[in-house]
């Protein structure tokens, strides 16, 4: 039987055939497929202390249409954004405490010009077990959990996934899907955060 995540009260069908089909690698339902993984997800952040030019194109390949400004305010507000990552350790979100979520919670204004959708993108692969990336099929599967849509939902959303993230069942399950991919990779697997992330919005693709 293949694992089973149940996240926001609910189970997620399949799962590893997902993530699977999301990493590109061959899964029950057909050959393997290229998506958003080998540009977004592969290779290590070159700092993992400052957003680079490079961390914006790489969020490209989940956030299209990029805009001028856009480009100008991860320039501009570089130091800033540096500060916000000194707070962020690189831990799971299961393991955060209550100080940690609310540095999370504080790329909320940070992120105001630009939106919190682009910046958890440009963020995340700097702190991949730790930062969740904001994006409507998220938000939609966590509804009925944080009752708000969009940014609004951020905190309650943060906290909803660490919750589910510390499930004992959920832990040992993203562990074993993880050491599979890790097998089949030839290296290392996306963290159990990013794992659930690609097995919603893939849930949310069908």
């Amino acid at each position: 039987m293949s694992a089973q995540l149940h996240l926001a009260g609910r189970a997620l069908r399949d799962p590893e055939a997902l993530i699977r089909r999301y990493c590109g690698l061959a899964w029950e339902g057909g050959p393997p497929e290229v998506w958003a993984y080998r540009y977004y997800d592969c290779g290590d952040p070159t700092d993992l202390s400052r957003v680079l030019p490079v961390d914006v194109l790489r969020a490209a390949a989940l956030h299209p249409g990029l805009s001028r400004s856009d480009l100008d305010f991860f320039v501009r507000h570089a130091d800033e954004l540096s500060d916000a990552l000194v707070e962020l350790p690189d831990i799971d979100l299961a393991d955060a405490d209550d100080a940690t979520l609310e540095h999370i919670d504080a790329l909320a204004a940070v992120a105001e010009p630009v939106g919190l959708s682009l910046l958890s993108k440009v963020v995340h692969p700097k702190r991949p077990a730790l930062v969740p990336i904001l994006d409507r099929a998220i938000t939609d599967w966590y509804r009925p959990v944080t009752g708000r849509r969009g940014e609004a939902a951020w905190p309650s959303l943060i906290r909803a996934l660490a919750g589910d993230l510390a499930d004992h069942a959920n832990r040992v399950a993203l562990d074993g899907i993880r050491q599979r991919l890790a097998d089949d990779l030839g290296g290392a697997a996306p963290s159990r955060l990013r794992c659930s992330d690609i097995a919603i919005w893939m849930q949310s693709e069908r």
